[in-house]
Formats: structure tokens, C-alpha cells, sequence
């Protein structure tokens, strides 16, 4: 999938038409029509909480195409308003035809109704061709699947995108038109502001190859859908690898997020009651071992608990608060616990979200130091958020001791008022002046950028002698990150590299990737698998989002060599995003981008399943760089003219740091350590 392709939903997707752009994500075969698993009243109880426009049903004297448009006007909001849809079909014989098209969806620049229809010659039946040009695909659980060239459902459109076409037959029934062949249909048409109207994202949860850590990804649920019928489409699509092109290199053998369902594992039946999911598995489920039925219990549990709550006025899901899973009708009840915090294992089957927590995506970080370089030293300061919402900040402490060695974990000491003039430590360390620092996510590394002397040195903690130093080129590193395993990531030019201290690997790997031009910023998510970038592309900036494939490890090995490394497919976040500049995680679903230059910079809120970026209130003039602690609540941007400032919020008020910095970056989180089994 091109990056130029609108870009992506909870990966994989963006609709690109500026304030109307919205996206969908992952992807797998369709599993059915939505309430066909666990038959029971709760299966045709529809959300309370959407709030639309009644559709009408069909009109006396309507002629063919006013009948087409009117039943594609109330199948928008299925399955709230299915049955006003429904009075628009019957049979030859008057009987209404069975219509259940799932959750497929195209989604569509505009859908375009003729207004002649084409008559039959004795004028008993007549066709209407709807046509449009797609923008995306769902599959029938809701999940991304592209927008392919040739794909099924259409035809090629040229040099762009594939077109969609549905041919409706309609025959008169009592004197009146009505449609004939609807349950052909697979797929629904919806333009971009009507897809933005009637669906919403929701996380599912697949784990890295390892197995450690999980990787959130998002499926587009139309409002309306019954608490039985979600859980069930959910719950379906983990049984699958996930599906989003993104997370599908080409021509690799190896997925960077996984399943821990059992292939050939059938849901039999679900159950919502009350703030409790019943999920009843059979198949290969039933010899999975306990350590890996704790891993689906973990995937369910997230999938189906772990939702961040609703904006006002947006449709809410279920209120499902545990998770019971049944393995051939009888409850699984787990001999060991997840995480440690979670005490000992417990008597009952119900799975809670805190029994998890462990496992979170990302995870809360407790340090609220962040890192910068100060004339040319590496230097930290703490922000809490009681300081800074005082007006304070933490003392400037230096990283590098009199002696030189590296001290990336210090105790914050003491605070001044913001505005305050901070004198830089001298320089204590070995090399030229430093542009750039990062310290991994375990405090273990310090790295560090000196663009004077064309180096990348890697300090290990309590070391004055670099674990490594490596040169680069003369056109300048843009970018330094650390990933959860101690990888530290160099974006240089269209190249990305990856030095490993830990593993003794002082000599840089180039990383193939997908990147449509030069690399501007750089994040590596804390979850390992999944990089933000801004890259140079044509005339303008862009972000991409894309995967990063491990590769498959030769027998005995932990990980497999970097030459089998690669960053994947990349799919274009918030293109309603100008001129972004800057970029960093703000949390498991969400990156934080600057936009523009000069006196115009603003912050913007880019979720990563491509739903459209949120401009943040107020400017952030000259800013050039940004990172934040989301459990802190702290930001801090990087201005021209080697200046700070610091937010307690992503509203601000923001607040010039008195003295000197660059390029500041708090730690990326690091993972707890899960519970021993």
C-alpha cells in the first residue's frame, strides 16, 4: 500500500478529505452476519446511545433511481434503521427478501445515483449502476482491507483508485418499484462524512512476536450494534492474525504482531450479561496449554474491557467490566496471575482488567525527568506535575559525573521557579559537543548526537568509556530513540539504523524501510513494533506510520540478526496535518505533531487508527521539537534559539524555561516485569 494512499485506521488507513477524512484498520476474512453467534434477545437490542436522523421509507410514484437513493440513504445507519431499508426490497412475488449485508463497507468519494434508470423493454423491471470511486474497505467484522487496485466489488478507475459498483435491479410490486436483488449486495457504499458519522474505532489487541507485549490495532464498529454482536465480531477477529497490509510485509514469512488463539480455535457462543462477557471457545483451543490460554485470556480481557472511554455525545460501548472464557462450555479459571500487582490467582473465572495490567501497551512512566543537550553536555531536569502547575521545575543536574561517567537515573533534587536562568554544567564528558540525547527506557544507556564531529557515542551507565561510537555522515542524524529491548534507533537521510549496546553490537545496522523520502522524526512506540516517522515527501512533510518485522530467529537464538530486520508498509496519519515538523508518543494510540513553522506552530492530537488529527488550542511559536510524559501530564518543546518551554496539559498554558536547550525527550516507558509462572 502506497504511503501517498489516504492512510490508515488504528492503523491502517486515512480517508484524505481534510475535516471529513476519517479510517479504518486491521483486517480478516468475514465472519458472518453480526448476531448470528449466541442467539438470544440481548442479540437484537440495539445501542441506545446513537442519536441520527430518522431515514423515510419509500415514497408513493417513486421511480427507480429515487427508490435506490432512498434505500441507500437508510441502509447508512444499519443496523439501527435496517428495517426502513428493508421496506425499499421485495421479492417478484411481494415478499420482502432477506438483507443482513454485515459490516463491509466501501468507503467512497461520493456515491453516484443516476437519475434515468435503465427500463427493460416492456418496462417490468428496470437497473440502477451506483458507482463510486473507494477511498477504503471493511471487511464484514469491520475490519481494514484496502482499497486494491482490480479489487472485488469494482473496476479498475485508471491510474487511480479502484471503482465500486453495485447494479440494483428493481420490478414493480402493487404499482410500486422496489428492489430485487439487495441480498447480492456484500459490501455497503458510505461517502467519508457518513462513515465518520455512523462508525467509531475500538481497540483489539494482538501481541508482539515474543509474545511480551501487546499491540493495540483498531476495528471501525457501525453505532447501533447489539453488546452480543460486537463481542462476538471482536472476538472473531483475534482468533485471526491480524489482517491490515501494514502489518503484512511483503514477502516476509514473519508477522510483527501475532495471535495467541490456536489456529482452527471456533467461538461457539457469547454471552454479554450485564458488565459480563461470556466467551465459549472450541476447536484447537482446547489443547492450548495454561501459559497460553492466559495469553488469550490477556487478548480478550484488553480487547474487551481495556476501551478508553467516549467523548460526549459519541457512541459509548458496552460497559463490560470481566471477561469469562469458556473452553468447550466449561469456565477457565487461571492457576497463576498475569502480573504481578495482581496478588494471588483467584477462585473465580471472571477475568478483570487490573488482573492485566501489566500488559498495558503503554505503560505508566513514574520518572518525570526528561533529557536534553545544553551547550553541548547532556543535561536533565524533573517536571512534576505539582511543580510545574506551581510554576516550577527541577534543578538542572548533569549526566555525566566529574569523572565522566554516565548517570542516566538521578534523583530529582529540589525546584526553582520556571523562569529562572539555569547555568549548564561544563562539559565533563569525552567528544565533541552533543546536539542530541536519549536514555533507554531501563536507564541502562545514555546515546548521544554530536553532529561537530560526525558521531553517535552510546554510554553505558556508571561508564566514562563509550560502549560504542559509530560515525555518520556529514548530512546530519535527524533523529535518536531507544525501542524496550535497548535498540537504539537512528534515522540519517531515507536511512534507518539500529545499534544494539546490550548485545555487544557496536557496528550500526541499516534497516530497510518504506519511507518515501527523507526521515525528519523518528518514535518508536513502547510496545516495539510499530515507528512514527515525518518524512520528506514531494514538495511537503507528511507522517507515516509503519511496523517494524523482527524477523525470524535461527533455532536456539532469542532474536533474530538485524539483517533480517526490516521496517514495513507505511500508511499516512493526520493528513489534514499541514506541515508537520515534529513528532512524539503520546500514548498507546495517539502521537503528539507540531505543525508549521515560525510564529503559526500549533500542536496537533494524530490518532494512529487514522481518524483525523485534533488541532490543540493556542500557537507554540518557533517551536521545533516536542516530547511528553502522559502519567505526568508534562510537555516540553524544543524552540529556536536553543530555548524551552514546559506544559503541565496538552492545552498549556506553556512557560519559558530560563537558560539554554535542545532537543529535549523524556524516556520511553519501560515494560513492568510480568509474573513468573
Amino acid at each position: 500500500m502506497a504511503s501517498s494512499w489516504l492512510a490508515r485506521c488504528r492503523l491502517a488507513l486515512v480517508l484524505a478529505a481534510a475535516a471529513a477524512s476519517l479510517a479504518g484498520c486491521v483486517g480478516m476474512p468475514n465472519s458472518g452476519s453480526p448476531g448470528t453467534v449466541g442467539a438470544t434477545p440481548q442479540d437484537t437490542t440495539q445501542d441506545s446511545d446513537f442519536i441520527g436522523a430518522i431515514p423515510a421509507g419509500p415514497q408513493k410514484g417513486w421511480s427507480p433511481a429515487d427508490i435506490v437513493q432512498g434505500f441507500l440513504n437508510a441502509s447508512i445507519s444499519y443496523p439501527v434503521y435496517k428495517d426502513i431499508a428493508k421496506e425499499y426490497l421485495a421479492s417478484p412475488s411481494g415478499k420482502q427478501q432477506p438483507w443482513a449485508p454485515t459490516w463491509s463497507v466501501k468507503v467512497v468519494d461520493h456515491v453516484n445515483v443516476p437519475p434515468d434508470a435503465d427500463y427493460s423493454q416492456n418496462r417490468r423491471t428496470a437497473t440502477v449502476d451506483v458507482t463510486g470511486q473507494v477511498q477504503a474497505s471493511f471487511d464484514g467484522s469491520g475490519q481494514y482491507v484496502g482499497a486494491q487496485k482490480g479489487g472485488s466489488g469494482g473496476q479498475q478507475a485508471g491510474a487511480g483508485a479502484p471503482v465500486a459498483t453495485q447494479k440494483f435491479t428493481l420490478a414493480k410490486v402493487n404499482g410500486e418499484w422496489r428492489i430485487t436483488n439487495a441480498p447480492e449486495f456484500s459490501f455497503r457504499m458510505l461517502t467519508q462524512p457518513d462513515f465518520a458519522k455512523v462508525y467509531r474505532a475500538q481497540d483489539l489487541y494482538f501481541f508482539d512476536p515474543t509474545e511480551q507485549v501487546l499491540v493495540p490495532d483498531a476495528v471501525f464498529v457501525p453505532a447501533g450494534t447489539s453488546p452480543n454482536s460486537l463481542v462476538a465480531n471482536l472476538v472473531n477477529a483475534l482468533l485471526n492474525p491480524p489482517q491490515p497490509q501494514w502489518l503484512l510485509p511483503a514477502g516476509s514469512q514473519t508477522s510483527p504482531a501475532v495471535t495467541a488463539f490456536p489456529a482452527h480455535t471456533k467461538l461457539y457462543n457469547v454471552m454479554v450479561d450485564g458488565s459480563t462477557a461470556t466467551v465459549d471457545l472450541r476447536g484447537a483451543a482446547a489443547g492450548a496449554t495454561s501459559a497460553q490460554r492466559q495469553l488469550m485470556a490477556t487478548q480478550l480481557v484488553w480487547t474487551l474491557t481495556g476501551q478508553t472511554p467516549s467523548p460526549p455525545n459519541v457512541q459509548s460501548p458496552p460497559n463490560i467490566q470481566a471477561v469469562q472464557m469458556e473452553i468447550n462450555g466449561k469456565p477457565w479459571t487461571p492457576a497463576t496471575v498475569a502480573c504481578p500487582e495482581a496478588g494471588e490467582p483467584g477462585q473465580s473465572p471472571a477475568q478483570k482488567l487490573f488482573m492485566y495490567r501489566c500488559k498495558n501497551p503503554y505503560p505508566d512512566t513514574t520518572s518525570p525527568a526528561f533529557y536534553y543537550a545544553a551547550n553541548g553536555e547532556a543535561v536533565t531536569r524533573c517536571a512534576p506535575l505539582s511543580q510545574v502547575m506551581a510554576g516550577n521545575v527541577g534543578l538542572v543536574q548533569p549526566v555525566f559525573g566529574k569523572t565522566g561517567a554516565a548517570s542516566p537515573k538521578q534523583a530529582c533534587q529540589g525546584s526553582v521557579q520556571a523562569s529562572t536562568q539555569a547555568t549548564p554544567p561544563s562539559q565533563t564528558h569525552q567528544g565533541p559537543p552533543l546536539t542530541m540525547v536519549a536514555t533507554s527506557p531501563d536507564g541502562k544507556y545514555l546515546a548521544g548526537y554530536a553532529p561537530d564531529g560526525n558521531s553517535l557515542t552510546v554510554w553505558a551507565s556508571g561508564q566514562a568509556k563509550p560502549a560504542t561510537t559509530t560515525r555518520t555522515s556529514p548530512s546530519g542524524v535527524t533523529a535518536i530513540g531507544w525501542d524496550r529491548r535497548d535498540y537504539l534507533w537512528v534515522a540519517e537521510g531515507n536511512a534507518t539504523t539500529v545499534v544494539a549496546p546490550a548485545a555487544g553490537d557496536s557496528k550500526p545496522a541499516l534497516i530497510e524501510n518504506s519511507f518515501p523520502g527523507k526521515i525528519l522524526g523518528l518514535g518508536i512506540a513502547p510496545d516495539g513494533v510499530r515507528v512514527a516517522a515525518i518524512v520528506q515527501a514531494g514538495s511537503g512533510t507528511e507522517v507515516e506510520l509503519a511496523a517494524i518485522d523482527s524477523g525470524t530467529a535461527a533455532p536456539g537464538q532469542l532474536s533474530a540478526p538485524f539483517d533480517r530486520m526490516s521496517i514495513g508498509q507505511t500508511v499516512q496519519l493526520g493528513p489534514n496535518v499541514p506541515h508537520p515538523v515534529a513528532l512524539t508518543w503520546y500514548d498507546a494510540d495517539d502521537l503528539l505533531v507540531l505543525d508549521g513553522a515560525g510564529a503559526q506552530t500549533s500542536l496537533w492530537e494524530v490518532p494512529v487508527d487514522g481518524q483525523p488529527a485534533t488541532r490543540l488550542p493556542g500557537v507554540l511559536p518557533s517551536a521545533i521539537s516536542i516530547t511528553a510524559n502522559k502519567t505526568q501530564k508534562i510537555l516540553v518543546a524544543g524552540l529556536t534559539g536553543n530555548r524551552l518551554e514546559v506544559s503541565a496539559g496538552l492545552t498549556g498554558p506553556w512557560q519559558l524555561l530560563g537558560g539554554v536547550g535542545q532537543n529535549p525527550a523524556f524516556q520511553t516507558p519501560a515494560f513492568p516485569p510480568a509474573a513468573q509462572s
